[in-house]
């Protein structure tokens, strides 16, 4: 067989593979509903750490004004919220601005005394390349995907170490991820370069009473990046001024999408 006829089967098959992992997930978030309707318990393993081992890929809601899957689950002595992103405009806005998910203590929406937890805190926004490159065959060996997901979480190692909290007394604003109010949050990507969110915060600093199966409104908020990349002028002399215009909105248009922040609000219910 030609190499040219080799190099365009190859080109074909990884289409196909690429347009059935879309498929897929297209299917899976179309079944899901929009918001969780109801409170589940948390698995007896369950643990912060950017994984969704203890959830089995499975989550609640696929909520499509933030683009993201969720599950919120309690057990009896914490809240626990796991969010996943899994297309890449929605992951770096999460690592621009963070995810705050705010907690209010009943279900009334003047409600005032609420808490706000944030993750990821960063200096200096870390960004991760993770589209793939127009026309390139991209190398998806196992030995590949994991060497790229150990240095896309290095990074997060070295970048995420903080987590901005509010509206809980004596918890200072900014606290590291490794305290000891009882509040936790970490992420990580699995070796499709899928981004996975945890938190948990202890019931108690909620003031929330599980034996009563206490309601409560929560919020999750994508922030958004704060100073978006925009590309006000590349030279046209080596093309088309149209397509360098059309190619500058859209460049624009993607860095807006990361900067603009999107949020929804749900109503939970502990679950005795």
């Amino acid at each position: 067989m030609p190499a040219s006829s080799s190099h365009t089967l190859l080109n074909r098959l990884l289409h196909f593979i690429v347009m059935s992992v879309l498929l897929t997930f297209t299917a899976t978030a179309q079944k899901l509903p929009n918001k969780q309707t109801m409170g589940i318990r948390a698995p007896s393993n369950v643990k912060v750490d950017g994984k969704d081992t203890e959830w089995h890929n499975q989550f609640q809601a696929y909520n499509s004004a933030t683009e993201v899957f969720y599950t919120m689950a309690n057990d009896n002595e914490n809240l626990y919220l796991s969010i996943q992103a899994t297309q890449p405009d929605i992951i770096n806005k999460i690592m621009s601005g963070g995810i705050t998910f705010t907690i209010q203590k009943t279900t009334k929406k003047d409600e005032k005394n609420s808490i706000n937890i944030t993750y990821p805190v960063t200096e200096n926004t870390p960004y991760f390349s993770l589209r793939k490159k127009k026309n390139a065959v991209e190398d998806t060996t196992a030995k590949t995907a994991d060497s790229v997901m150990k240095r896309n979480n290095a990074l997060i190692a070295k970048s995420c170490k903080w987590i901005r909290v509010t509206g809980i007394p004596g918890v200072d604003s900014l606290t590291s991820i490794y305290n000891v109010n009882g509040i936790k949050a970490a992420g990580l990507f699995d070796n499709k370069k899928v981004y996975t969110c945890e938190f948990s915060i202890k019931l108690e600093q909620l003031k929330l009473a599980i034996a009563s199966g206490q309601s409560f409104n929560y919020h999750i908020r994508l922030n958004g990046s704060k100073t978006p990349v925009m590309f006000t002028a590349v030279s046209a002399s080596q093309g088309n001024e149209a397509v360098m215009q059309q190619f500058i909105e859209k460049v624009n248009a993607m860095g807006i999408q990361q900067a603009a922040a999107t949020d929804f609000w749900g109503e939970y219910r502990l679950v005795k």
